[in-house]
């Protein structure tokens, strides 16, 4: 029985530590709030004391530039940094560490970082959300429909039923930039920064010099204050595809590394370059997957397929069937997930600072919440096919939850 933070993490398999975002410490909510902050574009006033307690750290680093350039590399975790040669470039430029919400995934801590708040304030709680009105889950990076596919503007569902709280208003400036592969240029997660220029680059070419000219560029261009955000996908997706150790990953490492390098010494002088990951990454073996289809007997106790990670997942149970689905889970996955109901979650502190919560937050996290102890994982599925990634995230092991914070 689980009854806070502390029990979460000694709870984990024997191999690994654990650690869980503190509301007051470094966490990606504080630094959107430390961004918007030092820009000039928040009202401190509207944020809890604690986000704003966390903040200060960062705003001691950040300073008071005019001209702000955030590089967001997506997956590039201390896990990855740390096999950097101990002169590199970015482990030399690394101020501190700071931690994922949870889930330490993409959607949940972009998102934090686009509004300054947790993920059970702003909604985005992993790569499936359960969306009571459709009565299924979405994607919200790619935009589809999980079960089919379909975007999600073809079913009426619109941008602005995703998050339950603002985005930071950078667009105030004047000058806010997004730098992204030319595949995720015009996607809707994409635009819904409310940018106002979008800069393409190919990842067929030398991408370090295309983006390092459309930085340049963005800040040359700007008038008064400007905020330029570059986001690189290479190192989390040859993570997922190929595992932590292949060679193909340790390249998109070093490639993200030469970025770092390379972005710190065109704008020295012109800019504050501040670089940090959403997540990191922890191998995940096909025997630590299992998958849960909806043929499956536990699955007979569920309105809908699980929402959340493959290491973080929300259960919806149907009326009476609270009982039978913890019992069924502990017998077969007690020894691999902590399951609790959602509330405790909630009242933990696990998803942001309690009286925050949004109720519709609630209603998309449903009866139960499992998390990993380790390496397990679950593939929620619709079909009957299975799936499985070399490496993963979501979870609370170290691993996946550390990140730098880069400053030059």
């Amino acid at each position: 029985m689980v009854s806070n933070k502390l029990d979460l993490i000694v709870s984990l398999d024997d191999e690994f530590e654990g650690i869980i975002a503190g509301h007051d410490a470094p966490n990606h909510a504080a630094l959107g709030f430390a961004l918007g902050k030092t820009l000039g574009v928040l009202e401190p006033d509207k944020f809890d004391d604690a986000t704003q307690s966390a903040a200060a750290t960062f705003e001691d680093v950040i300073g008071q530039p005019d001209h702000v350039v955030f590089f967001l590399v997506d997956g590039f975790g201390m896990n990855f940094v740390d096999t950097l040669p101990s002169d590199a470039y970015v482990r030399q430029k690394n101020t501190l560490t700071m931690c994922s919400t949870i889930p330490t995934s993409t959607g949940p801590n972009l998102m934090s970082l686009a509004t300054g708040r947790w993920p059970g304030t702003h909604g985005n709680l992993g790569w499936d959300v359960h969306i009571p009105r459709l009565g299924e889950r979405i994607q919200p990076l790619p935009w589809r429909l999980t079960r089919t596919g379909r975007p999600l503007h073809e079913v009426g569902f619109s941008p602005l039923e995703l998050l339950f709280a603002p985005l930071i208003p950078y667009r105030n400036l004047g000058s806010f930039t997004f730098v992204v592969d030319n595949d995720l240029a015009t996607s809707t997660t994409t635009q819904m920064y409310g940018q106002l220029q979008t800069a393409g680059y190919s990842t067929e070419g030398d991408s370090i010099t295309q983006i390092v000219d459309h930085v340049l560029d963005a800040i040359a261009n700007a008038h008064s204050k400007s905020f330029t955000y570059v986001y690189w996908t290479e190192v989390d997706g040859s993570a997922h595809t190929y595992g932590e150790r292949h060679p193909i990953t340790r390249a998109a490492v070093h490639r993200a590394a030469a970025l770092v390098e390379a972005l710190g010494n065109a704008l020295k002088g012109k800019a504050r370059l501040i670089v940090t990951a959403d997540h990191g990454h922890l191998d995940s073996p096909r025997e630590v997957w299992t998958t849960l289809t909806a043929s499956d007997h536990l699955s007979q106790h569920l309105t809908c397929v699980p929402a959340g990670e493959p290491r973080t997942l929300f259960f919806h149970t149907k009326p009476g069937a609270k009982t039978a689905f913890e019992g069924l889970f502990q017998e077969r996955w007690g020894d691999r997930f902590t399951l609790m109901r959602s509330e405790d979650a909630i009242d933990m502190g696990i998803f942001g600072p309690i009286d925050l919560i949004t109720d519709a937050s609630r209603a998309r996290m449903g009866d139960f919440f499992a998390l990993s102890r380790g390496r397990w994982s679950i593939y929620a599925s619709d079909t009957e096919r299975e799936v499985s990634l070399e490496s993963m995230h979501g979870g609370i092991t170290t691993a996946e939850s550390i990140v730098p914070f880069i400053v030059v």
